[in-house]
């Protein structure tokens, strides 16, 4: 039975330098008027649809319309995305591209656990290559806990691959302490990958049953995915 492997975006796979961070700052001072809209919000672990609900609702947006200004606003935001990616540049963090390359060998069913909306991550992992990787996902567009959006992401790659439910183990690699809650939350395994916010030792702390600086050494992180 092929291993499921759900890989978060964000400082686990890519860095940005701020590009989703302009984008949406842009967007709201586009529909809206807003300058710096995100100013000390932290984006770490989240989702998009949770970040932009609580922008919203901080700015006096939410209430009864705040579904039709998120959709607004989300719209504008994936239009800005491409344009802000291309200015910021970013990097494709140590060992991923090799890790990806050596996975598409193995039984595995490599997809997606990331908070960006399903548009938003394909902007991403197509402006540093990457999108080919991976075979579906659970994405932020519907959802503000993150377990959810695993639990999703599961559900589709089963279905994809004619998975029978909960045969399959499933191993989510992620960069927070949200990511390692998530995947057990969802009765997964979680690798935590210290190339974010928080070392090793704190995402091993946070419940990760392995734990490593970076994805550089494609042996060892193989070992882990695939024993």
């Amino acid at each position: 039975m092929p291993r499921i492997l759900l890989f978060d975006i964000d400082m686990t796979m890519v860095r940005t330098d701020g590009a989703g961070r302009g984008a949406m700052d842009a967007a709201f001072r586009q529909q809206f008027g807003i300058e710096q809209a995100t100013e000390g919000m932290v984006f770490d672990g989240r989702t998009d649809h949770g970040i932009f609900n609580e922008c919203l609702e901080r700015h006096g947006l939410g209430g009864r319309d705040l579904s039709s200004h998120f959709e607004r606003i989300a719209e504008s935001y994936l239009d800005h995305l491409p344009g802000r990616l291309a200015e910021k540049g970013g990097v494709v963090l140590q060992g991923v591209r090799e890790l990806l390359g050596a996975l598409a060998d193995e039984d595995a069913v490599v997809g997606l656990a990331t908070g960006n909306l399903r548009r938003g991550a394909a902007h991403k992992l197509r402006h540093f290559g990457l999108w080919e990787h991976f075979a579906g996902g659970g994405f932020g567009d519907r959802h503000t806990v993150r377990a959810e959006l695993v639990r999703d992401g599961i559900a589709e790659l089963e279905t994809k691959f004619g998975l029978a439910a909960g045969s399959a183990g499933v191993i989510v690699l992620g960069d927070t302490p949200l990511d390692i809650d998530a995947a057990h939350l969802a009765g997964a395994r979680a690798l935590g990958v210290g190339t974010g916010r928080y070392s090793p030792e704190q995402l091993r702390e946070a419940g990760a049953e392995f734990a490593l600086a970076d994805l550089g050494n494609t042996p060892e992180v193989l070992k882990i995915l695939l024993g």
